[in-house]
């Protein structure tokens, strides 16, 4: 009786994951086709959340596709943001595109894995993005930890730069569209976040 009872619960368990996580299909056709809109915030004032220091650059709107998600739970900025995420828009978001390569996550960037690019690789970069997400509600963090890679989600928001003086470092948003690099990740203030 015990193992039929255990074998149940995992089972359930493993519909339960395998749900969760498993990628959201749409067949080929560009699902996210526009660039987000991002305007230059000036002389935005500092606030305080966790006890880092939170600055707003510019104010931003996004609709995207996730092409994958990663959690953070032991580096230096974890606290601030646990989970980041890489977004098509436009020809990357494309499964057409999307089904030739894999996207991949490290060290709070990302790179792809393919044996021949499906499209100009400089469209590659300028189309897609890797977003540290900070959710400034619980109910936005609670929504963050739902995403599957797949969704389309639309977020509005800020980037932002933020600092801890306990720990003494400061990590800065980009704010360019055709950077690649360890730097070229967006610290993302989330107000609103959809999953349409």
């Amino acid at each position: 009786m015990i193992k039929h009872i255990l074998f149940v619960i995992l089972l359930i368990g493993g519909v339960y994951y395998y749900w969760t996580t498993h990628p959201v299909e749409h067949g080929p056709g560009v699902v996210a086709p526009e660039a987000p809109v991002q305007e230059v915030t000036y002389n935005a004032d500092t606030f305080n959340y966790k006890g880092f220091d939170i600055t707003p650059k510019a104010n931003i709107d996004l609709e995207a596709r996730i092409l994958s998600i990663k959690n953070y739970y032991f580096d230096q900025y974890s606290d601030l943001a646990p989970t980041d995420i890489v977004v098509g828009w436009g020809p990357m978001s494309d499964e057409r595109n999307l089904s030739s390569m894999m996207v991949r996550q490290s060290d709070r960037s990302f790179y792809y894995e393919m044996a021949k690019p499906p499209i100009e690789k400089t469209e590659m970069w300028k189309n897609a993005s890797n977003m540290h997400l900070i959710g400034s509600t619980k109910q936005i963090r609670e929504k963050i930890n739902t995403l599957r890679e797949g969704h389309i989600i639309r977020i509005e928001g800020y980037l932002v730069n933020a600092s801890s003086t306990k720990e003494g470092w400061t990590l800065k948003s980009s704010l360019k569209r055709d950077d690649i690099g360890k730097n070229a990740s967006e610290l993302v203030w989330i107000k609103s976040l959809t999953i349409l």
